[in-house]
């Protein structure tokens, strides 16, 4: 070999040495890399994204891990049967019997009898009876109740803001004003009711869900917030966001067609997470659907869809709504997985969100095995679908049968990311107090159950014909639950044990053991030293304008 050719061969292998050594230092470099941002990841608060259905039953989702095997064969939410195996479903998660309550204790963390709460029904406590086409005549004037929660509170979104947590609401406000203004703790109240009114041609025009064209506005939602997102369906939405759906139903249907709130909302998130995703600060956002709450307006390829399975129109436009929450629910997931949208996920933020669905009472449908429906104080208006889903947390495909209420959120975000809530005051110096418990360690796998045995539902009024002024505690004892109930007309007592009586169907205080009469006396007890401890209002009967007692000491007795 030629002295020449040696150098030129040394110099080939030594380039390609250092060319190694480079790749190799690149590498470690980019490890180096990734586990920081790992590190740095971990150090972060968890986002939280909380999806609040509005009216969406027990029974209306079709996994059946949040309803012991008893989901939809009608309605489809494959998204949010996906989410079902990624998390902790909870079969047993309970609100109040309407919107504005629920809404109300889960923001206050406290009942309605609660200092800072006072909500008790949407609107008042004396709704009129749908029977007799006005309000009957009642034996009890009902207790005056607040709208809204008190602006002083320390309240789900303020405890999160001592974390340095960006919040958000996009949806409905209720419990809180509408327009949402006021000292709530929330940093973008971009709150929107699902009735639209607005000018078109010179005449007033009302719409449900569906975005108007104003004469003055253009096409709007009446929101400051949403409104860009009003224009119809064209071809570019279509083909961008909701192709991945159109085995669904037939999205070509819906061009030129007005937007639906539901979808807006769901972009207004979608955008929310792309500006905040690599932000130093988590963010709370809390999205409030109205979906899928009356005057059910479904989307127009989705209703098609069902209408042609042969659904009555009022069903398929039902079957509808919860399909296009389940898409929006959708959209919301893949906004975390890659929040610039640009294909890649390593930018993905699900591992550090805490992603929850939720229902604010029960559905507005049948609801069956459970009895009863929205309004009501039976299963089937209480009883909700809850999951929750935290990568490396929370364990995947699990279930749950421990009773959690609105009421339980705020203490559980507390757990969650360091919050000592026995730290925090109130504007007025007062410290805060709140009725929940936490269930951060039934969440983590750290506990199988709460140490409380005991839930409550209080109603000193009226709401048409759905309930009347009443009482209701459900009570565990051992792996059972018990429900007690109290009506204050009639000063009647309702026992049921709806572990082996879902429906509801045998009062037990009809023919009770001694073992029954034992537990009634207990849950008798409980039901009345809590309405002392919160000094519960119960109004004041008409005949003579005194107040109404509470129930009687062993009051159950008299079922012996």
């Amino acid at each position: 070999m030629s002295k020449n050719l040696s150098i030129v061969i040394f110099k080939i292998l030594k380039g390609a040495i250092s060319f190694l050594a480079f790749l190799s230092i690149v590498f470690m470099f980019s490890c180096s890399s990734n586990k920081t941002k790992k590190a740095e990841t971990k150090k972060k608060k968890p986002n939280i994204v909380f999806i609040f259905a509005d009216d969406l039953g027990w029974t209306d989702i079709s996994t059946g891990n949040t309803n012991g095997n008893n989901g939809s064969k009608i309605y489809e939410t494959p998204v949010i049967d996906k989410l079902a195996s990624q998390g902790m479903s909870f079969t047993n998660a309970y609100t109040n019997q309407n919107c504005a309550p629920s809404r109300a204790a889960l923001i206050s963390g406290q009942y309605a009898t609660g200092v800072d709460n006072q909500v008790y029904n949407v609107g008042s406590l004396k709704r009129q009876d749908k029977r007799t086409k006005g309000f009957p005549n009642v034996l009890i004037e009902p207790f005056k109740q607040k709208k809204v929660i008190a602006e002083d509170g320390i309240n789900m979104f303020d405890v999160l803001k001592t974390k340095g947590y960006q919040t958000a609401l996009v949806g409905k406000s209720h419990g809180t004003p509408h327009p949402l203004k006021g000292d709530y703790g929330i940093d973008l109240p971009a709150d929107i009711h699902h009735i639209i009114a607005a000018p078109i041609k010179g005449k007033r025009t009302k719409s449900f869900y569906l975005a108007l064209n104003s004469d003055k506005k253009g096409w709007t939602f009446n929101s400051e917030f949403v409104d860009k997102y009003a224009n119809p369906y064209d071809d570019e939405y279509l083909n961008t966001i909701l192709k991945p759906y159109a085995s669904q139903g037939d999205i070509t249907l819906l061009k030129g067609t007005p937007k639906h709130l539901t979808d807006a909302i769901g972009d207004f998130s979608v955008d929310y997470i792309k500006e905040k995703a690599n932000d130093e600060n988590p963010f709370f956002l809390y999205i409030p659907f109205h979906a899928v709450h009356s005057d059910v307006t479904g989307r127009k390829d989705l209703t098609e869809k069902y209408l042609k399975r042969g659904l009555k129109p009022r069903v398929a436009e039902y079957a509808s709504m919860i399909e296009l929450l389940d898409q929006n629910v959708g959209k919301i997931n893949n906004a975390l997985k890659d929040p610039n949208g640009d294909g890649n996920y390593e930018d993905d933020i699900t591992e550090n969100t805490i992603f929850i669905f939720y229902s604010d009472n029960g559905g507005l449908f049948k609801n069956t095995p459970l009895k009863g429906e929205k309004g009501n104080l039976t299963e089937g208006g209480l009883r909700v679908p809850l999951i929750f889903r935290y990568p490396n947390v929370i364990q995947e495909n699990s279930v749950t049968n421990q009773a959690v209420h609105c009421i339980d959120f705020l203490p559980t975000f507390a757990d969650l990311v360091g919050v000592d809530l026995a730290t925090l005051k109130k504007k007025d110096g007062n410290k805060p107090k709140y009725d929940g418990a936490s269930f951060a360690k039934v969440l983590t796998g750290n506990a199988k159950r709460i140490s409380r045995n005991n839930l409550f539902w209080h109603l000193p009024g009226y709401m048409d014909e759905r309930f009347s002024p009443s009482t209701l505690i459900q009570s565990r004892i051992g792996d059972t639950y018990y429900k007690l109930f109290y009506f204050y007309e009639t000063e009647a007592f309702e026992m049921y044990n709806i572990t082996k009586d879902i429906s509801e169907e045998r009062n037990i205080l009809e023919n009770p053991s001694s073992k029954e009469m034992e537990i009634a006396l207990q849950m008798n007890a409980d039901m009345l030293a809590w309405l002392k401890t919160n000094n519960a209002p119960t109004g004041t009967w008409v005949k003579n304008k005194q107040k109404v007692p509470y129930p009687k000491v062993e009051g159950v007795k008299k079922y012996q």
